[in-house]
């Protein structure tokens, strides 16, 4: 999941993220509890929080680079400035500039119908008033 995050950010002349292992081991927990209770909510804390849940019948499975995909294809509605908007957070916490650490994990129901994935920033992004600064333009 971060390799293709990292062409986005490269895409948007963000840096690239490090992979956190304290980020990654608290985003599995959280998704495994998310499966644990098939509940899809955001959690608290001081970091940045993408969330996907897919929900299917037989083999499910979902890649690292389908999620990004999918968080970052709210770029199609995304309207540069300062203001967040809230429909596209996925997207622009994925290029956040300022974002430097991130860690991801993913968890099946008990049943396999449903994979949660969850990706944690640090510094989380998002902040009123920053994203011009935050979310550029794509470069190429």
């Amino acid at each position: 999941m971060e390799g293709n995050q990292q062409k986005l950010r490269e895409k948007h002349g963000c840096p690239p993220l490090t992979l956190d292992s304290k980020l990654t081991k608290d985003a599995q927990e959280y998704a495994e509890f998310l499966a644990k209770v098939e509940c899809f909510v955001h959690s608290s804390g001081d970091h940045g929080e993408n969330m996907s849940l897919r929900v299917g019948f037989g083999k499910l499975n979902i890649t690292g680079e389908e999620v990004t995909n999918l968080w970052y294809s709210e770029i199609e509605n995304y309207k540069y400035g300062d203001n967040v908007q809230m429909e596209c957070g996925h997207f622009t916490q994925v290029v956040w500039k300022d974002t430097k650490k991130a860690g991801f994990g993913r968890a099946y129901t008990k049943d396999g119908r449903k994979i949660y994935v969850v990706g944690r920033y640090h510094p989380p992004g998002n902040y009123q008033g920053c994203c011009k600064l935050n979310v550029p333009r794509p470069i190429n």
